[in-house]
């Protein structure tokens, strides 16, 4: 059986026996029946190349110049550019941590973007647009990450991998503005649940 348990880095996979394909998160495990999986944190080594005609499925992933684009409609592939057909394909970067931000990119939670120089965390999976850019949705879709410290939103942990430990420090969305640091380990509660595992800052 083959496994990918809780990568350092987002890893790209595709199995020969039953042709899946796909990608673990860091927070993710991976496992499959089938007796080869090719693994890497270069999608262009798993992906095959864009193809020029035939039908496309969504969520199909290709390598096209040098880069990586999805599908997000299923269509009749067209001769028209993937950037000139954003209702067809969303910009797909593996590993793209400290990457400049650019639109027409499905990001994830987690994923890291410069944007006028300074760092941000994307707080909500999307598909990223002209206006929505990192600061014109800051803490909504994204956060800033000072260069001292990372401060994000909290959001709810699914499970003990995404739980808050001791020292962890998150701004509580029903708190404008209010820090709370966490006092427990393991901490899946928000501060108005159990304030006993919180101090405010």
């Amino acid at each position: 059986m083959q496994e990918i348990k809780f990568p350092e880095k987002r890893t790209f996979w595709k199995t020969d026996g039953a042709n899946h394909e796909g990608f673990t998160d860091t927070n993710q495990v991976t496992t499959t029946g089938q007796p080869n999986m090719t693994q890497s944190e270069d999608a262009s080594l798993v992906y095959p190349a864009l193809p020029t005609s035939g039908w496309l499925e969504i969520g199909d992933i290709y390598s096209y110049e040098s880069n990586m684009v999805q599908v997000v409609q299923a269509h009749e592939r067209t001769i028209f550019a993937p950037e000139e057909t954003p209702a067809l394909f969303s910009v797909y970067r593996a590993n793209t941590d400290g990457m400049e931000w650019v639109a027409g990119e499905q990001v994830t939670i987690g994923d890291e973007r410069l944007y006028n120089s300074k760092t941000y965390k994307c707080l909500q999976s999307h598909q990223t647009q002209e206006t929505w850019t990192p600061e014109s949705t800051l803490n909504v879709l994204w956060k800033m990450i000072s260069s001292e410290e990372e401060i994000l939103v909290w959001v709810q942990p699914v499970g003990a991998v995404d739980a808050y430990n001791i020292g962890d420090k998150v701004y509580f969305p029903t708190a404008e503005d209010s820090v709370y640091e966490s006092l427990i380990d393991a901490n899946v509660w928000s501060p108005t649940v159990y304030p006993a595992g919180w101090t405010e800052l």
